[in-house]
């Protein structure tokens, strides 16, 4: 959730520090706060509520620190409020954190026996304390962290100055993202690499249980036997200009329209003349998938909408039988494997706590592999899994997630195409279908200044409904989902014969519903149900690629290109974002960082 940064260095950092930081307030943005050594070995720290724009009328008061640590806080344990904003302090310990620790409440009882001062409502502020507490004791920097570790139950990523070093960022990991950045008289410790990708490609990633001893010029990594570990050098493919703005007003709409270019990528890398290219999912997966006869998909949000069209799309052309759960479900169940089950987990970070922890009891059951689906190399799942696929979206900086939720649809659909084979699936004709995509997306931008002239009347509702059948109805629950996260309506999503079920009494004139209506065999009962709505006198939009006519008073038809049954869902959904990016900018609300969410849900 929220978001670390560290810098030692032999030159000034102050500015470094703040830039840096900006660039992972999609992690979160309650609070922000910058601690810093200078060469008198004083610890100087600036801290704001709100946006991290808030701190920057403060950098002077950092002037000339040289190594220094920085957070963007998601609130969790306390409000979000100044005495609760990181860093935190405990005498010459200085302390940035994301995770969280569950035996807090124990140990500052025990800290305040040792008439330790709490300042802040965190479980952060323990952490400081705890390590002051132990280098008392030790005399040692790197045993105060080791048995503070030991101590602590939960999820953390640590980043740590001491004023008695003034030269070093220590760090430690468990359970929560951390990677240090490899620069020319320069070391870093960041959350994820958009911080540092500017400046350096070079990295390691910090694994559970593993510290590390960073300065300007040297970086030492160890575990709890202090034993020194020869880690990875490894080296990322990101670009600058991934993680920039190129000309667009928000990240929201530049990563609407890299979907073009990221799935035409995709089907040129994964797709050749009439076939899959083999094992794109991993050495010999073609052979293990072609055994499997149940698929247990797991995932939270956005990724749990891409599975629920892959579990459409598999059982509509096979006989293998899908189950498609939350994460934050499945980890509480008592779960029964079937023979001959694939556990596939997926996540645009690959960092997501429920869903790191629904792979870790899958790989205790009987199932018979685990594939992760993501977009983030080195993340903690793909970590875990044994079986990988590496989306190469490129990093989606805003929260509300688009790019990532096609990606992932496009890797299902591939999914879909293998496990279809042994069931006589004309797999020519589907990739002829997929390589449409291309030029249908090109349409659906084209649409944008009609969908920009109907997001004027979404302005002032309160409430939406989405219908959709089939596949159509995860992308009528992401739709509802994007309207909510980034404009703050409240909409809901169902089944089109459901409505008769409930959710018509809702149906008046000033309810907004919008349905999905593509030209294929279900395309007479959404019809049928459209006309509930139209003797209610409700207010529809009706995306279609359907030729039809409706009362133009009450029934707004956005006409969509024609487009294979196959790949709907891919394509439906974008006119979808587009519709909820406008609506969310005529309401002026911070599309990119919507209020009380961050990009990656690293707490449970």
């Amino acid at each position: 959730m929220c978001g670390i940064f560290g810098i030692a260095s032999n030159r000034t950092v102050s500015s470094q520090l703040y830039q840096g930081l900006a660039k992972l307030e999609y992690r979160g943005y309650d609070s922000s706060g910058i601690s810093g050594l200078s060469s008198s070995s004083k610890i100087s720290t600036i801290k704001a509520i709100g946006p991290i724009k808030n701190l920057k009328t403060k950098l002077n008061k950092l002037s000339g620190i040289k190594t220094g640590i920085a957070h963007t806080r998601w609130a969790t344990h306390g409000q979000p409020i100044l005495k609760n904003t990181h860093p935190h302090r405990s005498d010459n310990i200085c302390l940035v954190h994301n995770g969280i620790i569950e035996n807090y409440l124990e140990l500052k009882n025990f800290l305040k026996k040792k008439r330790y001062t709490f300042t802040s409502d965190t479980d952060s502020e323990v952490i400081s304390h705890l390590i002051n507490w132990n280098f008392k004791k030790s005399k040692n920097m790197d045993s105060a962290i080791i048995q503070t570790a030991n101590s602590l139950e939960g999820s953390y990523a640590i980043g740590i100055i001491c004023s008695d070093d003034q030269n070093t960022i220590y760090a430690a990991c468990k359970g929560s993202p951390l990677i240090i950045g490899k620069g020319v008289n320069q070391n870093y410790i960041a959350s994820d690499l958009a911080p540092i990708i500017s400046d350096t490609n070079k990295y390691i990633t910090l694994d559970d249980n593993e510290f590390a001893k960073i300065s300007s010029t040297k970086v030492t990594i160890f575990n709890k036997s202090k034993r020194i570990l020869n880690k990875t050098t490894k080296i990322s493919n990101l670009s600058k200009s991934q993680s920039s703005l190129s000309g667009h007003k928000h990240f929201m709409h530049k990563e609407i329209h890299e979907q073009r270019s990221i799935i035409k990528d995709m089907t040129n890398r994964y797709i050749g003349k009439d076939k899959i290219l083999p094992n794109i999912f991993g050495h010999g997966t073609d052979k293990v998938l072609e055994t499997i006869e149940h698929i247990h998909f797991i995932a939270c949000g956005t990724s749990y909408h891409a599975s629920l069209v892959a579990k459409d799309w598999i059982e509509q052309h096979t006989t293998i039988t899908c189950t498609a759960e939350v994460a934050s479900e499945y980890k509480y169940k008592k779960i029964n494997v079937l023979p001959n089950t694939l556990f596939v987990a997926i996540s645009q970070s690959g960092e997501t706590a429920d869903t790191i922890s629904s792979l870790k009891k899958a790989l205790k059951l009987n199932y018979s592999d685990t594939l992760a689906i993501c977009n983030v190399a080195e993340s903690t799942l793909t970590r875990l899994s044994n079986l990988n696929f590496l989306m190469n979206a490129g990093p989606e900086i805003s929260v509300a997630s688009t790019k990532a939720f096609t990606s992932q649809l496009f890797a299902l659909l591939l999914l879909t195409m293998i496990v279809s084979r042994k069931h006589k699936v004309n797999e020519k004709k589907m990739i002829s279908e997929i390589k449409k995509i291309d030029k249908i997306i090109g349409k659906i931008f084209l649409m944008e200044p009609e969908i920009k002239k109907i997001a004027s009347k979404f302005k002032n509702k309160d409430h939406t409904l989405f219908l959709g059948k089939g596949a159509t109805y995860p992308i009528a629950l992401e739709s509802a989902l994007k309207l909510k996260e980034i404009s703050y309506i409240h909409a809901s999503a169902y089944h089109s014969g459901e409505l008769k079920h409930g959710p018509l009494a809702l149906v008046d004139k000033k309810m907004p519903v919008v349905c999905f209506l593509p030209d294929n065999h279900l395309a007479k009962l959404v019809l049928s149900n459209l006309a509930e709505v139209e003797a209610r006198q409700g207010q529809t939009f009706v995306f279609t690629n359907k030729k039809i006519t409706r009362n133009k008073k009450r029934v707004e038809i956005i006409q969509m290109p024609d487009c294979p049954d196959l790949v709907v869902p891919l394509l439906y959904i974008i006119p979808a974002q587009l519709l909820s990016y406008h609506v969310a900018l005529k309401k002026k609300t911070d599309v990119d960082k919507p209020r009380n969410l961050a990009k990656s849900v690293t707490v449970e």
